[in-house]
């Protein structure tokens, strides 16, 4: 298959709104590409894909990939050399790989890569100790991946980012998406400093049935998965799935019976995951030196929003109008503070000094 022909069926699937993926799989891009209406409908091609496959056949390929490099997006197909080969061992790669940020060596990096997943309506504990695994990861050199979803996920990215770390977000759609909407701080900040990373092309809007599929993304990309929280039929479980087929590790924080966000990671504890209680437990497992002692606190942000936070309870919103800070830079400050046990939320979601 030549990388030009992947692309262009990859941008008919994404234009239809399908995954062409598996018919690529077995019939080959070049044939999908050159087959008429009527053989399409006898390989099993839904009508929107047929009609993308149409417009495709005509994709200049090297203009587009010319237009991703201007808007700071790059892009591998799967028979190319830049092609990460920790996603080769999936038995159904994407055909093309498309991401955005400072970090695309992340992919392939010789440090070890911890997954860290879990609920999205997560509890406040289950949050603040997916900060500080991420954080300790980070801090001793590994990098973090997560899918960028609300509660568990964007926590693993929030710790990783405040400690300096990398960290890769892998999403169910486009790189220049944004979504959840909620995470846009989140998402600016792994830009700037770690990578996006997803299947689909850019301009792709997130859709129910992409999310799953990227799980399997996560697994492969990271050296073990550790599920935080999770509900009985979390989509955390397939990413976990993912990794047991993979031959990857499955960690899982153990929760109290009986609880509904902890029937997940208990179940995977009796199936024989690891258990992981602290960041101390997940960096032995990962092979990782702890750091001796934590970096102190830099007097920049995080003394001003001290300053502020001990004058009276605020929201983030509120912090970043009173002291005029950037939205990112003010959430990795509370971030960082959450962190060290400076300040915590009260029960109306303000921040507090602890």
């Amino acid at each position: 298959m030549s990388a030009a022909d992947e692309l262009r069926v990859v941008l008919a699937g994404a234009s239809s709104g399908v995954d062409a993926g598996r018919l690529a799989r077995r019939h080959g891009c070049g044939s999908l590409l050159r087959a008429g209406p009527g053989t399409l409908q006898r390989m099993g091609a839904l009508p929107a894909l047929i009609d993308g496959l149409r417009l495709a056949r005509e994709a200049d390929v090297a203009a587009y990939r010319r237009d991703l490099l201007e808007r700071g997006i790059g892009c591998a197909a799967v028979s190319e050399p830049g092609y990460p080969e920790r996603l080769r061992v999936l038995h159904d790669p994407p055909l093309a790989l498309f991401w955005s940020g400072a970090r695309p060596d992340a992919l392939d990096t010789p440090a070890p890569v911890a997954a860290i997943v879990g609920a999205r309506k997560a509890s406040d504990a289950g949050l603040l100790l997916a900060q500080r695994l991420a954080g300790a990861v980070a801090d001793s050199g590994g990098v973090v991946v997560s899918g960028l979803a609300l509660g568990i996920d964007a926590a693993a990215h929030r710790g990783a980012l405040a400690a300096g770390g990398v960290t890769v977000a892998v999403l169910g759609c486009g790189v220049d998406v944004v979504y959840p909407r909620s995470n846009r701080a989140v998402f600016e900040q792994i830009r700037e400093s770690g990578l996006l990373v997803s299947e689909y092309p850019p301009g792709t809007r997130p859709a129910t049935w992409r999310f799953p599929a990227r799980n399997r993304l996560i697994a492969a990309l990271a050296d073990a998965t550790v599920v935080v929280e999770a509900r009985a039929r979390s989509g955390a479980l397939i990413t976990a799935d993912h990794a047991l087929d993979l031959g990857r590790d499955v960690l899982a924080v153990p929760g109290t019976p009986g609880i509904a966000w902890a029937a997940g990671t208990n179940g995977l504890l009796k199936a024989g995951a690891g258990l992981i209680e602290n960041a101390d437990d997940l960096c032995g497992w990962l092979g990782l030196d702890r750091p001796a002692e934590p970096p102190p606190l830099p007097p920049g942000d995080e003394r001003l929003l001290l300053e502020a936070l001990r004058e009276a309870p605020a929201l983030p919103d509120e912090l970043v109008a009173r002291l005029q800070l950037p939205p990112a830079r003010a959430a990795a400050g509370l971030t960082r503070l959450e962190l060290a046990g400076r300040i915590a939320k009260d029960v109306q979601g303000r921040w507090r000094t602890g």
